[in-house]
């Protein structure tokens, strides 16, 4: 538990560990909100059962209150790995697998679709960022190194390397591999001008 926190906390520092910024992060709620999470994971794997059972319920008062203050929904359920980042808090819910080092922004969703069909959570990898109300719904799996942009609803799998462009979710593949295009020659005067 505190050792996928604290990286999550390194990351959302990016390496400035100013004694103004460590006292930001005390006060930045999706912060607060991922700590719960990850106090409820703990809390899930604890051996004693009456010691669980107090903390469970200590866990989902602070669930609970964590949720009404900041709007960021992380289901015990999901699987996150280390380096979580939450900006602009407000409207994220979160039920799936995630990998490593992923941004999450202000009201996306990842979560399993409601209408009856691909009812399977999703799964990220890693490095994966998920922009500003996108929507990411069902079993997909989103490769490593993904951009998912603003706007976008993802219901089928995106390849690692790729940028997801709403409106039409139009998935750009190899986007971050791909080497700039060598420079065309500039056309001379023709020979019949001369």
């Amino acid at each position: 538990m505190f050792s996928t926190f604290k990286a999550d906390v390194d990351r959302y520092l990016e390496g400035d560990t100013s004694a103004r910024r460590l006292l930001m992060a005390w006060f930045e709620m999706s912060l607060w909100a991922i700590a719960i999470f990850r106090f409820g994971k703990w809390v899930q794997r604890c051996p004693i059962g009456i010691v669980r059972r107090f903390l469970l319920i200590f866990y989902f008062l602070a669930y609970k209150l964590s949720e009404a203050i900041s709007g960021i929904r992380i289901s015990s359920e999901s699987e996150i790995g280390p380096g979580l980042v939450i900006h602009n808090f407000g409207g994220v819910l979160i039920k799936g697998r995630i990998g490593k080092n992923c941004t999450v922004v202000q009201g996306a969703q990842i979560v399993s679709r409601a209408d009856g069909h691909n009812r399977g959570w999703p799964t990220l990898g890693d490095n994966v960022y998920v922009g500003s109300r996108a929507k990411i719904l069902g079993d997909v799996k989103i490769g490593n190194n993904v951009r998912v942009g603003a706007n976008a609803v993802v219901m089928r799998d995106v390849e690692d390397d790729s940028v997801v462009m709403p409106p039409e979710c139009k998935i750009i593949k190899g986007f971050y591999r791909r080497k700039p295009a060598p420079p065309r020659p500039v056309a001379g005067p023709s020979k019949e001008e001369s």
